[in-house]
Parts: structure tokens; sequence; C-alpha cells
């Protein structure tokens, strides 16, 4: 689980750059730092650019892995907490 968590993160690190720069080049570096600091700007930006910047799969993806990521922490929680295998306890969870 722990090389599945740090793939995600990879994956989510690159397509966030690559959204970033698009950032950049759209529209200028005042707004490319403040996605810098603040990635869910980029994030947001993203999405509200996604079909004139042609990147919705970059989104779709970065949102994947985003809800991949999630899950992952609440199953590695359930597992810390003694809730047994974690997959057991987050489908019993879910049903």
């Amino acid at each position: 689980m722990n090389m599945i968590s740090s793939i995600a993160g990879l994956v989510s690190f690159v397509v966030g750059i690559v959204v970033l720069i698009k950032l950049f080049q759209k529209e200028g570096a005042l707004k490319g730092i403040l996605g810098f600091i603040c990635m869910l700007y980029t994030y947001i930006w993203g999405w509200q650019h996604a079909k004139e910047e042609n990147i919705t799969n970059m989104m779709w993806i970065w949102t994947g892995v985003i809800v991949l990521s999630i899950i992952i922490s609440i199953v590695a929680g359930m597992q810390a907490a003694g809730g047994g295998s974690g997959g057991e306890s987050l489908l019993r969870l879910l049903i």
C-alpha cells in the first residue's frame, strides 16, 4: 500500500506541475506564483480551463489520484487503529 501511495503522490506532483506550467503561460507570473504557493488554486484553475487548455484528461487523472490517496489514507488509518485488514473494514463501512 505504501508503494501505491508513493506512485499516486508522484503522479499528482507531475500532473500538478504540468497544469502549473499552463497556468503560468496563460495567466502570467503573478497568478503562476500564486498557483505555486497554493496548488489548490492551480487545481481549481485547471478544472475551470480544462476544455480550452485541452487538459481534461490530466485533470481527471489528478482528481483520481487525489481520491485514491484519500482512500489509501482511510484504509491505513483503519489498519493502524486495529481495524483488521483495513480493506474488509472499509468494505463494511461502505455497505
